[in-house]
């Protein structure tokens, strides 16, 4: 099942859409773009998600800003100058102002890849001191932290609040540093295991809506499900089943965020038989059940509430 994600157009100073800076070839995307100032030593321009389409394909020699992308899945070809590598999940790459190079994704198996451009005087020295110069390519075979972190920068950029700027940049820089410490030889990361946990890792990013139990999950991906718990403990930072609660309870979360629905209707939409039980897997998550996590983040919906009881 494919996830749809809202396409959000941000705006530069100038009034040039963020959509000129990416390839249009995606099915979905989420982005942000930030104002720039000129004191800046190391700043985010824009940053964002993107779910690529079949015949996705940029080609670039003169892209003004540094760049780190992260392949979250899908598979790929990349050619940074005369290197040419294959993207596969967990794979990062860097490059700088000016630098040649071109993305292609596999039209049977798209890339899902994480991005964010940054610029300043401060940058290459930032990079060359921690080993991350434009040209860089490798792969984290546990990519899961670096894909949370992605989603905070992306979620700290929409908002736009007076902290924006600041926050992605720390962002961005402990990202760099993520990448590079994580960074294992492409070696350690080929082979069938490895291929078994990308190839259920992404069966359950393109299904979490949908409900499912651990035996499911592994049924549909080809194998059982002790087999894929310990693929889960090998590369991941938690179980399979934790992954799967985790993604439908951020979906939920963003439901009652931005959307404003009921405890009841997303119960509903997840496929729960009650929102009591919904309520409890919430709040193993998010620590507060929903009900209280939507009048602590709307306090308006608490006034309109006190008003229809006094009227």
């Amino acid at each position: 099942m494919e996830i749809e994600i809202p396409v959000i157009l941000c705006f530069m100073e100038d009034g040039q859409p963020a959509r000129s800076f990416v390839s249009p070839d995606v099915e979905s995307s989420r982005l942000f773009f930030l104002d720039l100032e000129e004191s800046d030593q190391f700043a985010v321009v824009f940053g964002g998600f993107e779910r690529c389409a079949a015949d996705y394909k940029i080609d670039r020699r003169d892209f003004p800003w540094y760049s780190l992308e992260f392949v979250s899945n899908g598979e790929g070809v990349l050619q940074i100058g005369d290197v040419e590598e294959t993207l596969l999940p967990g794979s990062f790459f860097v490059y700088g102002p000016s630098q040649f190079h071109r993305i292609e994704s596999l039209s049977t198996n798209p890339l899902g890849k994480y991005f964010v451009g940054f610029t300043g005087e401060g940058v290459g020295p930032f990079l060359e001191k921690f080993g991350m110069e434009p040209g860089t390519i490798s792969r984290c075979p546990q990519g899961e932290s670096i894909r949370r972190m992605f989603d905070t920068l992306i979620d700290r950029g929409i908002r736009k609040s007076g902290l924006s700027r600041p926050l992605c940049t720390g962002i961005t820089s402990q990202l760099l540093l993520m990448c590079r410490d994580d960074a294992m030889d492409a070696g350690n990361t080929e082979g069938p295991a490895f291929a078994a946990y990308s190839k259920a890792r992404d069966f359950i990013e393109r299904n979490y809506l949908e409900p499912n139990s651990l035996n499911g999950i592994a049924i549909a991906c080809g194998i059982d499900a002790p087999y894929l718990c310990r693929l889960f403990s090998k590369h991941h930072n938690e179980s399979p089943y934790r992954y799967y609660t985790r993604l439908r309870m951020e979906h939920a979360l963003r439901l009652l965020l931005e959307n404003g629905a009921s405890v009841k209707s997303v119960a509903t939409t997840l496929g729960f038989k009650d929102a009591f039980h919904f309520s409890r897997v919430f709040k193993s998550v998010h620590l507060v059940p929903p009900s209280r996590f939507r009048q602590t983040m709307n306090p308006s919906w608490i006034h309109r509430k006190l008003v229809d009881e006094i009227l």
